[in-house]
């Protein structure tokens, strides 16, 4: 449905659903915290479809990854995987307008005085819009914001200029490539900058910052409600996560936070959409600290992606670019028993639950053997988008069966490889059987 569709009236959708009014709400108000739908009163009014928030999206990834325990190598690893690629499509892809944003960018943070790391994370953002890859852009984001929690200038002014003006230089030689379309020198260019930032937090780190420092302000969802769940959220996280732990009664978090019943039960909602806390009843009973899911995550990004206008094409690029290297990663560690695991995955019932007719099940396995959360997150979103991507009219007309073969046969032919040590060839083979998989989706 397109922005500013009338889904119905309350009255309509509530005798559509079969509902209580207090139930529609509720799940009206998350609807609009993650900027999918808004409410529009009046003559022609309801429920009218809305711009999903990019905000919303990055806070839950944000508080997911670091609930993981996203170590600065690991956020490093992921940042190196996934900016060369959004590099090299920027150094192809960029027109003069683009170009000249990117200068001004460089311009910005050279004007800083000490290392500016919201100005640091600009630059890289803008790479990633210039890639014109929606997914890309959006990693990049919520990779940049954890990696600001990291940067406490902990050494001297001198050392600050000193590190400034590398990163300026930096960034200078990385626009400089993907100006003259350079993208293999884009690519090595960033890598090596990346490592260097890399390397110097590594030696001047501090204690990350709360992760409000991560957060993004303006989600323009500004609701007692929506500001209460992020004052528990933020809490949560900077306390690192004392899981099952009561946060207090709901009696007691309305004092704490000097707000309405509703207003708290509102952010109860939002809080327990996201898996980080749940209200439990009972002596005893309270707001429960929990681990939060990956599920609401996926769901809120691939809306997100979907609506932004991801094509296929960008999501296979970006698909194959990370999943070759989550494939090193894992075949690096690979067991046998993890062999075993895969082999299996590679085999499994595509009839089981899916909503198209392709297997995904290596590809996530694989991802979480490479032992990078980022990574495999962000290809488990990748992998929903695929399916929902998946075009009917393009696999019916190929028998299920024929599909399913065919995806065996390349999913064993890649474990194969991986049991027999030799990555390049299963990068290839993974290659070939993405590129495959283009003709199925829409």
């Amino acid at each position: 449905m397109q922005v500013g569709a009338v889904i119905g009236s309350e009255a309509e959708l509530v005798e559509r659903y079969q509902i209580s009014r207090a139930v529609f709400r509720e799940s009206v108000r998350l609807l609009e915290h993650l900027g999918i739908a808004s409410t529009r009163r009046g003559p022609g009014g309801g429920l009218v479809v809305a711009e999903p928030s990019t905000a919303a999206v990055t806070q839950a990834f944000i508080v997911y990854l670091t609930y993981t325990g996203l170590s600065l190598d690991d956020l490093f690893e992921a940042r190196q995987l996934l900016e060369c690629t959004t590099v090299r499509l920027a150094a192809e892809r960029a027109d003069e307008n683009q170009i000249r944003a990117l200068r001004d960018s460089v311009a910005a943070y050279r004007s800083g005085e000490v290392l500016d790391a919201d100005a640091h994370h600009m630059l890289h953002t803008v790479i990633a819009h210039v890639a014109r890859n929606p997914a890309g852009e959006l990693f990049t984001d919520v990779l940049g914001r954890l990696t600001a929690r990291w940067t406490y200038p902990s050494q001297s002014i001198e050392e600050q200029h000193q590190a400034l003006d590398a990163a300026a230089q930096a960034h200078e030689r990385i626009v400089e490539a993907i100006t003259v379309g350079d993208a293999g020198r884009a690519e090595w260019l960033m890598a090596a900058h990346l490592d260097a930032l890399g390397d110097w937090l590594g030696r001047h780190r501090d204690s990350p910052k709360s992760l409000d420092w991560a957060l993004d302000e303006s989600n323009g969802d500004d609701k007692l409600g929506t500001q209460v769940a992020r004052k528990i959220i933020v809490g949560i996280v900077d306390r690192d996560w004392p899981v099952g732990e009561v946060l207090g009664s709901e009696t007691e978090l309305i004092e704490r936070f000097d707000v309405s019943r509703s207003a708290l039960r509102e952010a109860v909602r939002l809080i327990e959409y996201h898996e980080v806390a749940t209200m439990k009843s009972g002596p005893g009973g309270g707001l429960v600290v929990s681990a939060p899911g990956i599920g609401p995550i996926v769901r809120a990004a691939t809306v997100y992606l979907r609506h932004s206008g991801i094509v296929s094409s960008d999501l296979l690029v970006l698909r194959h670019d990370l999943e070759s290297k989550a494939l090193a990663l894992a075949a690096d560690r690979a067991t046998p028993d993890d062999i075993e695991r895969l082999r299996a995955a590679a085999t499994a019932d595509v009839d089981a639950g899916f909503r198209s007719p392709l297997n995904e099940e290596l590809h996530v396995n694989v991802a979480d053997l490479a032992g990078n959360t980022a990574l495999s997150l962000f290809i488990r979103v990748l992998v929903e988008l695929t399916r929902v991507h998946a075009n009917i009219p393009g696999w019916r007309s190929v028998r299920r069966s024929e599909i399913n073969d065919e995806t065996e046969r390349a999913h064993n032919a890649i474990v194969d490889a991986v049991e027999q040590g030799d990555v390049a060839l299963a990068q290839r083979r993974l290659g070939k059987h993405l590129a495959a998989m283009e003709p199925l989706l829409g």
